[in-house]
C-alpha cells in the first residue's frame, strides 16, 4: 500500500473512531454539569425571619400519606413578604400568632420557606 493512501486510511479511521466517542463524551459532560447544578441547590444560606399568621387553611401536598397531617398557612413576614408554608396540624397555627419561618437561599437562586 502506498503512503499516501495508508495516510488517507488512517485519516478515516480516526474520523470513525472520533464520532463514536462524541456522545458517550457529551452524556459524560452533561452528567457532569446535572451534578455540580444539583450540588449548588443543596448549598444554602438560611436565615430565621418572624412573621405573622394571615391565614390557614388546607395542605396543597399531593402525597397522600401528608395531606391529613398538614396545612397550609400564609405568613406575612416582617421584611413586607408573605409567603405560603407547609406547617404540621401538631403546631396548630392560629391567624394572628407571631411565628418564624426559615428562608432558605441556595445558590442557585431558588428560594425556600419552611416552617421553623
Amino acid at each position: 500500500m502506498r503512503e499516501e493512501s495508508r495516510r488517507k486510511l488512517q485519516r478515516v479511521l480516526w474520523r470513525q473512531r472520533a464520532e463514536k466517542a462524541i456522545i458517550p463524551l457529551g452524556v459524560l459532560a452533561v452528567v457532569a454539569l446535572l451534578g455540580v447544578f444539583m450540588d449548588y441547590d443543596r448549598r444554602a444560606e438560611i436565615t430565621h425571619l418572624p412573621g405573622t399568621v394571615l391565614s390557614v387553611g388546607p395542605s396543597s401536598v399531593s402525597n397522600s400519606g401528608r395531606v391529613g397531617n398538614s396545612l397550609s398557612v400564609y405568613v406575612a413576614l416582617s421584611n413586607g413578604r408573605h409567603v405560603n408554608v407547609t406547617a404540621l396540624k401538631s403546631t396548630n397555627p392560629h391567624v394572628g400568632d407571631h411565628v418564624r419561618i426559615i428562608e432558605s437561599r441556595h445558590h442557585t437562586g431558588r428560594i425556600t420557606y419552611s416552617w421553623e
